[in-house]
């Protein structure tokens, strides 16, 4: 696997007809993206016509490089494993592949070598065996510069012609509006969640709190377990609770939606 950094602005792309009829479509129907469902429609709708792909990771930090948000959308089926390989929030393929770009530059083609036209550097190792994990082949990375309250990372997974400068130059078209739609996810909240449960009670307990920032700093099972001196199940058995009480299907949404709630907040390390 080979990626080379897209010089988009280097290179002429010539829009066609049907080009500014799906950007035009996409950047339109942005504007009514106000919760997590309707970016999802979005993404595997109107936009999906502009850059045909498989998954979509969206990824801010705050001003100190911390992760704020993290947010995923496919359609496609994935396993426990392939999950963590790809959203974890701290050693996941999205977030390797955002420090990659932010060293090497954006847009980031990455791919087998033949599609990238067979130049570029191969890619670290790590990430190539992340790759496989996920059942992915290609992604394309876009980062926004350094902005006031920090730094977006929007990645295509499996684009369906593979990479290429024409589709680095649609992603920057389209970044302003992935921007302000995931910025909308945040400040709008995307559900309804009661902190508080029966005579005032926190939903997330002191436990499950602990449990969350060991998780947030990257750590398996088995070590938030030895860290706390509970079972690697019993984690797994925390944290399965934690996503049904946050309405979350994975770590990384998890983490993403206690940073949005401030739930992380309640018991600083």
């Amino acid at each position: 696997m080979n990626f080379v950094a897209a010089t988009p602005e280097t290179d002429i792309v010539i829009l066609t007809d049907r080009d500014r009829e799906y950007l035009v479509r996409a950047i339109e129907s942005a504007i009514h993206v106000r919760k997590r469902h309707q970016f999802f429609l979005w993404a595997q709708g109107q936009f999906r016509g502009v850059l045909p792909h498989e998954v979509l990771a969206c990824i801010r930090l705050d001003k100190n490089d911390q992760l704020e948000q993290i947010e995923f959308f496919h359609g496609r089926l994935m396993d426990e494993q392939q999950q963590d390989a790809l959203c974890h929030p701290s050693q996941g393929l999205a977030i390797s592949l955002m420090r990659l770009c932010k060293d090497q530059g954006s847009p980031l083609l990455l791919a087998v070598a033949a599609d990238v036209g067979g130049a570029g550097q191969a890619a670290p190792t790590e990430l190539v065996v992340n790759f496989r994990r996920c059942a992915l082949r290609n992604a394309l990375v876009c980062t926004t510069d350094g902005i006031v309250g920090g730094q977006f990372a929007f990645i295509l997974f499996d684009l369906d012609e593979g990479p290429s400068y024409r589709q680095a130059y649609f992603l920057e078209l389209m970044l302003p509006h992935l921007q302000v739609a995931l910025v909308r996810l945040q400040e709008t909240g995307d559900v309804e969640i009661d902190l508080t449960f029966g005579q005032g009670k926190p939903l997330i307990t002191d436990r499950e709190v602990e449990i969350l920032r060991l998780v947030q700093r990257g750590n398996s099972n088995h070590e938030i377990g030895a860290a706390l001196g509970i079972s690697p199940l019993t984690v797994k058995n925390h944290t399965q609770k934690i996503f049904r009480k946050l309405k979350v299907q994975n770590r990384a949404h998890a983490v993403s939606r206690c940073i949005s709630l401030r739930v992380l907040d309640s018991m600083m390390s």
